[in-house]
């Protein structure tokens, strides 16, 4: 059964006629919204905007010139709920009319049974098929969400070692920061080092040339020295052995002068006493006479 249901509008003394055909039907039912323009100084209704239940489904749409000089405007039920829900439904159409201005129409459209569309059933079979996903979604979430606690847990712990290695991070790297410092300085005096070493490597060369030179004379001395050792033997034991010979010598010198000596003496002694005696024995006898 279908109802027409009409609206006139007036305009600058002219009037807009506008309908809707059918005013009620299933969700697949055709809608015509018609307008017709009585007073000719009235510009029709030729683009317009429509919205079913305040959700926008044509802006600036173009009508259909109709053979009566009527603007016409086919329009299809909204597919998704609750826009195709049974029950009663509000059509606005705004429109900009020449000579007149902005115009507005409120039309009513019942829905009074609820025949899928094809694009309900595509939709209604996505539907189930995402139902099936969300249950495997909810129990892999289940899942995921016992795993969650475990891993927060484990995330707990793990922030807390992390705190205690952010400690010893700080640490080592202020001990780090020390030990570069110490490293330059170390660094420095190495360098510093290492070309002492490569001058005294240097003087040390030479010195084992020298050294060298040195120990080849010294072998050579040594040499010598033996063979003026061995003659210096030879000749201490000649020494030696004159010596002993002379100290034999002196010493039999030395008695036969103590020899000459004595002999001298007593020779002497024997000559003063015997002069001695022989000059005194006149003079006792001289005093004996008188």
């Amino acid at each position: 059964m279908i109802f027409i249901v009409p609206i006139q509008v007036r305009a600058q003394n002219g009037t807009i006629e506008a309908e809707v055909l059918p005013s009620q039907g299933s969700a697949n039912t055709g809608i015509l919204i018609r307008f017709k323009t009585v007073n000719a100084s009235v510009g029709g209704v030729q683009k317009a905007d429509i919205f079913w239940d305040n959700y926008s489904i044509a802006l600036n749409r173009d009508g259909l010139l109709g053979a009566d000089g009527s603007y016409n405007y086919n329009l299809t039920v909204p597919s998704q709920p609750p826009l195709s829900d049974i029950g009663n439904h509000t059509i606005r159409v705004d429109s900009s009319v020449f000579n007149y201005g902005q115009i507005s129409f409120a039309f009513i459209f019942t829905i009074t049974e609820f025949v899928p569309s094809p694009e309900y059933l595509t939709l209604n079979a996505t539907y189930y098929s995402l139902l099936a996903n969300f249950t495997d979604l909810l129990n892999s979430y289940n899942t995921l969400f016992i795993n969650y606690s475990k891993i927060s847990t484990d995330y707990a712990t793990l922030v807390s070692e992390y705190s205690q290695l952010l400690l010893d991070y700080n640490s080592l790297s202020a001990n780090y920061n020390a030990l570069t410092a110490n490293y330059n300085s170390l660094s420095a005096n190495y360098n510093s080092l290492i070309a002492n070493y490569n001058n005294l490597h240097s003087v040390f060369s030479s010195l084992q040339t020298n050294y060298t030179s040195l120990q080849q004379s010294f072998q050579s001395l040594s040499s010598d020295y033996n063979a003026l050792k061995t003659d210096y033997d030879s000749l201490d034991s000649t020494y030696s052995s004159l010596k002993s010979n002379y100290d034999s010598v002196l010493g039999q010198l030395a008695f036969d002068r103590n020899l000459n000596y004595i002999f001298i003496a007593s020779t002497i002694v024997l000559a003063v006493t015997t002069f001695y005696f022989a000059t005194r024995k006149p003079r006792l006898t001289a005093k004996t006479r008188y």
